[in-house]
């Protein structure tokens, strides 16, 4: 069975298990696959500066990666460690043991005989660049010795309080596999360090609660204990990595876990951001006074596992209770707080939710909000996911976290969009011009005219409407035409043209919520400076290429709002009016009732 643990770097020299051979140190034998020793001169300092770091710090102990071993046999019958991984630290430590003339560990290169003899016999007289091993051994004692001088310059005690305090109280973790056979190990090697996958905070959990819930029981009973452990770690680790329950809990979209249940062990621990900190934490709280207790402890902390994830997985299926959570997740609420708070019962838990969001909109003024308001994505975030929820079931009847943050966080993030195009500094770039013509040109060419509502005279009852005609294809898709057949188009031209059309389309409240909504940049920018129905066949467009359109966003240009519409191709001054009063209606519903 494989055992994990903390060991100090004395440790690794000399304990209580080091066999009795002269000297009395531990052996570690390096095997004939692995390539040798390759740490470059940055490598060796960024170790140095660590451990100086921390030796000036006031921390208790400071960590190293794992070092992953596996039992084996020397010439003489006594225990030599196979290094599976983790050989470039523990030469870098040997050379800097050698270098300070303190006690170390012996290090044998299986099959190389003559890297043993180098390593071991390391000092300014012996370096040299004969073959790879040669070179970075002696490269390594050089910017050793250079960064020791340095330190040492004012302060004739470092080297000993060094040593001391390395020795003491920095800690390895130490992975032990049990016996292998050859292909196994090799296996595992090419997995550490071909494939640079390091050994994660879970795994490292998974060998330590494994290691330790098998005390007290026969062989029998610690299998089938063993078993069922990693069948319930299996089940939550496949469902976490199903994108609408991970994207829903978790905003870290670009530092994703290699394995996702890491995610839960970090709440539980903490979550300190330091490498192995997690494991560190989870090993404190197993260790008892015996093994039985430690068995317990271990069975705890799994046990909380899963009820921190079947908490998640309730929150996940409650319609009301996924759509608050997951808008103060998305707004990066402490999950923690929401675990607290959540071991009521459903119904104060879904009242407390809503309270927490209405929080945030307590000083709304729904009709004051305009281009640059910095609440904005937060408040189109909150209208579409009340929308959704809002529908009478049906399978779009979920606000899809998922692809909202993978927008956010990996394809460039969100951004107000006008639903009109607004006025613009001109264009100039020759490409982008004759874009927007030919785009333009498309959605324009069979609209012969649009009914524009414009403001009453002074001697007309106020209820009654005038309604202008504006013609669009007899008057500007043979201008569009002549630019287009130049080979340069004049830039002057094109601009005067821009604004015309814009003007033409344009039903006024331009920087105002009804005529905003929520797209991606990556999208805004695409229909940035486009008319109406320009962007509305864009649009259509990227629906039909599977772009996710947030579902305002696409009842706007679909002209969902309005009540019956022979102009989709225009946002006039009705359809602003409805769709302003769509936004103030759900949300003032959600905010104003209890």
């Amino acid at each position: 069975m494989n055992t994990i643990e903390t060991r100090s770097v004395g440790k690794m020299i000399l304990n209580e298990s080091t066999p009795a051979r002269k000297p009395r140190i531990e052996h570690y034998l390096i095997p004939y696959y692995q390539r040798g020793y390759r740490w470059e001169t940055r490598h060796v300092e960024a170790l140095l500066n660590d451990l100086h770091n921390f030796i000036r710090s006031a921390e208790i102990n400071y960590c190293l990666q794992p070092i992953v071993v596996c039992p084996g046999m020397d010439d003489q019958g006594m225990n030599r460690w196979e290094v599976i991984d983790g050989q470039q630290r523990l030469i870098t430590l040997h050379i800097i043991f050698q270098f300070l003339a303190k006690s170390k560990y012996l290090i044998t290169f299986e099959k190389r005989n003559k890297s043993t003899d180098f390593l071991a016999e390391l000092g300014e007289a012996t370096m040299s660049d004969e073959n790879p091993d040669f070179h970075f051994i002696s490269n390594a004692l050089t910017v050793v010795s250079k960064w020791f001088e340095q330190k040492i310059e004012h302060d004739i005690s470092y080297i000993d309080e060094f040593y001391s305090k390395i020795t003491k109280t920095v800690q390895v973790i130490w992975y032990q596999l049990s016996d292998l056979e050859e292909e196994n190990k090799i296996n595992i090697f090419n997995r550490l360090n071909i494939g640079k996958i390091p050994l994660t905070d879970a795994e490292l959990i998974r060998a330590l609660l494994l290691s330790k819930v098998k005390y007290g029981l026969s062989d029998r009973e610690a299998n089938m204990r063993q078993a069922e452990i990693s069948a319930e770690w299996n089940a939550i680790e496949h469902e976490l990595r199903q994108e609408q329950l991970w994207y829903f809990l978790n905003n870290k979209v670009k530092t994703d876990h290699s394995s996702r249940i890491e995610y839960i062990f970090n709440i539980i621990a903490g979550d300190e951001a330091k490498n192995y900190s997690t494991y560190l934490w989870f090993e404190k709280k197993v260790k008892g006074a015996n093994e039985d207790k430690e068995a317990q402890n271990a069975v705890a902390l799994w046990n909380e596992t899963k009820q921190i994830f079947a908490k998640f997985k309730s929150w996940f299926v409650n319609p009301k209770i996924y759509h608050y959570v997951g808008y103060l997740l998305a707004e990066n609420y402490d999950v923690t707080d929401l675990l607290g708070e959540s071991k009521t019962s459903k119904p104060v838990f879904e009242k407390w939710l809503k309270d927490e969001i209405k929080e945030r909109f307590k000083n709304l003024n729904i009709g004051s909000l305009a281009y640059g308001s910095p609440e904005l994505e937060r408040f189109f975030l909150l209208f579409n996911i009340l929308t959704i929820q809002n529908r009478k079931g049906g399978i779009n009847d979920r606000f899809p976290f998922d692809h909202f943050k993978k927008t956010k966080y990996e394809d460039g993030g969100w951004s107000i969009e006008h639903i009109h195009a607004q006025r613009s500094e001109p264009m100039q770039e020759e490409k982008a011009i004759r874009t927007w013509l030919l785009e333009t040109l498309k959605a324009i060419e069979h609209i012969s005219f649009i009914e524009v509502e414009v403001q009453n005279d002074e001697d007309v009852v106020k209820s009654e409407k005038i309604i202008e005609k504006r013609m669009v294809n007899t008057t500007y898709v043979e201008r569009i035409k002549s630019l287009l057949v130049f080979e340069k188009i004049n830039a002057n031209d094109f601009n005067i043209l821009k604004d015309e059309l814009i003007a033409l389309f344009d039903s006024s409240s331009l920087h105002e919520l009804d005529n905003l909504a929520l797209l991606s940049k990556k999208h805004n920018s695409a229909l940035n400076n486009s008319i109406f129905p320009v962007k509305r066949n864009k649009i259509i467009e990227l629906e039909k290429q599977g772009a996710y359109i947030p579902a305002c966003t696409r009842n706007v240009f679909l002209k969902f709002y309005s009540n019956s519409d022979n102009q989709p191709y225009y946002w006039s001054k009705p359809d602003k009016t409805l769709y302003f009063n769509a936004i103030h209606q759900v949300i003032t519903n959600f905010l104003t009732k209890a």
